[in-house]
């Protein structure tokens, strides 16, 4: 059975922008995943809040570069990581641009394909996926406090530093903007349908690496 381990943060958890709590698990785009691929082991590694590579003073041990090697180990033999970060990234408090997002992305590819911590096994193979994108849709919503204007820009120029990574590592990559984005509920997550839209682009891409 191969095992593909989504790395990600809130979206991949599965934040309901209404509740504030998480989808079910058959509504979250993971969940519909591991009904379209039961040959696989669906590995669910989202957090609130969690972060490419940026230490949070307000969010302690949201770092993504600090949690990835002991998850990488935890979930020994990994075929495939798929990382959907950076939405965090763009917070205001940040003040990141997109290249230094991508400087944090690219620090994740290089941990994931470094040699001595597979053993002499091969490295899994790495899919990148732009995250959603944020909106002014934020305006009025609880996520108005950790975004703005700028976090709204930076989100959408994302596309082209994390396909640059992908290309100079040799990882597969996917824009999520093409297929879904976050609803109006609060510009920030996705809804049950973006799941949903979400699990059949990641399903096609998927599927070519297995």
């Amino acid at each position: 059975m191969k095992a593909i381990m989504f790395f990600g943060d809130s979206n991949t958890w599965g934040y309901h922008p209404v509740t504030t709590r998480r989808y079910p698990i058959e509504e979250r785009f993971t969940g519909i995943l591991s009904q379209k691929l039961p040959q696989c082991r669906i590995i669910e590694e989202g957090l609130k809040g969690r972060t490419n590579a940026t230490d949070d003073n307000l969010e302690p041990d949201r770092n993504g570069l600090k949690a990835l090697p002991m998850l990488l180990c935890t979930h020994d033999p990994i075929d495939i990581l798929v990382i959907m970060l950076g939405t965090n990234d763009v917070k205001r408090r940040f003040q990141l641009s997109p290249a230094e997002i991508g400087e944090g992305l690219e620090l994740l590819v290089k941990t994931t394909q470094t040699p001595h911590l597979w053993g002499g096994v091969e490295p899994p193979g790495i899919l990148i996926v732009c995250p959603p994108g944020v909106t002014m849709d934020l305006s009025g919503s609880a996520m108005e406090s950790f975004f703005d204007q700028s976090s709204v820009e930076k989100s959408c120029k994302l596309h082209a530093v994390f396909r640059n990574v992908a290309q100079q590592y040799g990882c597969k990559y996917l824009n999520s903007m093409e297929y879904t984005g976050p609803g109006a509920k609060d510009g920030v997550h996705l809804e049950a349908d973006g799941h949903g839209k979400l699990a059949d682009a990641l399903y096609k891409v998927l599927v070519e690496m297995l």
